[in-house]
């Protein structure tokens, strides 16, 4: 049976006292290394044995961390591997030397097939969009951390004339088509399959779908 495993009670923020989270504020900040040995082992897990054996016990054995310590940062494994898989921060956005919308659309859409392609992200997405039903902060998270950034970008670009209303919808709805459409292909398609449409999606978001003019015969 599948279940979502979240922190003891007594592991809960509500239940720290006020001495034991000032001595977490002052004297004993968290160690860094936890938290990265932590989401390197659920990375490591996922792509091995898949997200019902990724259990917070898994992670605990594999990152030579104490369940406690991971509870005390993630309150479940969902927000453990939803941090694991999404939580990184890049130098730069993928998208940030793109000149214009046509290069931000192709850059785009590279990143996101990339990232989609990944074992981890692949073997995580059915247990995540299973528990976003119940956790709706983690959607939000995902839209506004993962798209935010390169959605302001492409409707700057949009909107240099300034007057255009439409830019910001515009980025957006070009952005869900991106992330939705490359994350059902991901998911859903063998490689072999998908190569075909990988190719064309950049074309068809930039140009529609229009009917190949016929060749004189």
């Amino acid at each position: 049976m599948d279940f979502e495993e979240v922190a003891p009670d007594n592991l809960t923020p509500d239940n720290v006292t006020p001495d034991e989270d000032t001595e977490r504020l002052r004297g004993r900040p968290r160690d860094p290394a936890i938290g990265d040995s932590a989401l390197a082992a659920a990375r490591e897990l996922l792509a091995e044995v898949g997200w019902d054996k990724t259990t917070m016990v898994a992670i605990s054995e594999r990152a030579g961390v104490g369940k406690p310590a991971l509870y005390r940062r993630w309150p479940s494994k969902t927000h453990l591997v939803f941090e694991a898989v999404f939580g990184w921060v890049d130098e730069s956005p993928p998208v940030a030397d793109a000149t214009d919308p046509e290069e931000w659309v192709r850059a785009s859409c590279n990143y996101t097939l990339e990232l989609f392609a990944k074992p981890e992200v692949k073997a995580a997405l059915p247990g995540l969009l299973s528990a976003f039903a119940e956790r709706g902060d983690l959607p939000s998270t995902l839209w506004s951390e993962f798209g935010g950034p390169g959605i302001a970008m492409l409707a700057q670009m949009l909107n240099r004339g300034g007057g255009d209303a439409d830019a910001m919808r515009d980025a957006q709805a070009t952005m869900l088509f991106i992330v939705g459409g490359t994350m059902v292909l991901r998911m859903l398609m063998p490689e072999t399959d998908s190569a075909p449409l990988v190719e064309r999606m950049p074309d068809i978001l930039l140009h529609g779908v229009t009917p190949k003019e016929q060749k004189d015969t």
